[in-house]
């Protein structure tokens, strides 16, 4: 029963006397922001940068699209407009020119490397995209 005494003793000892070590009053706590999370296009890079984009009808612009969720096209006569884009998932471009409604289409990279974007409203009205600059 002795012996138990003293192991017990021993024990009690050894964890009570360790000194847990509390943090400085002027230590500085750094929190990590969450990364943003950057929608990506169909050829896998993201979808901010500078495309020239041939619509349906053959007409040809500069689109440059910019993280913040806005976008300028900016046609061969000079003329701008702006809008705003969004994206749920890659392969998905959903847009609208100030003024406009929002339209969605859905977007691939073909075999040959050709982009394409195809309305989801109108199968018919297909756009296909060339990354100029991400």
């Amino acid at each position: 029963m002795k012996k138990l005494v003293i192991v017990a003793a021993v024990v009690l000892a050894a964890c009570g006397g360790a000194e847990t070590e509390e943090p400085m009053a002027d230590e500085e706590t750094v929190v990590e922001e969450p990364a943003v999370e950057v929608a990506m296009a169909a050829d896998g890079l993201p979808l901010v940068g500078t495309f020239e984009v041939t619509n349906a009808e053959g007409e040809t612009y500069t689109q440059v699209v910019s993280a913040d969720g806005t976008y300028v096209n900016t046609y061969a006569d000079g003329r701008e407009a702006t809008g705003t884009w969004s994206s749920e998932e890659p392969g998905q471009w959903c847009g609208a020119l100030d003024g406009e409604e929002i339209e969605c289409s859905t977007e691939s990279v073909d075999e040959d490397g050709v982009w394409t974007s195809v309305s989801d409203n109108d199968p018919e009205d297909v756009a296909t995209i060339v990354r100029v600059e991400s």
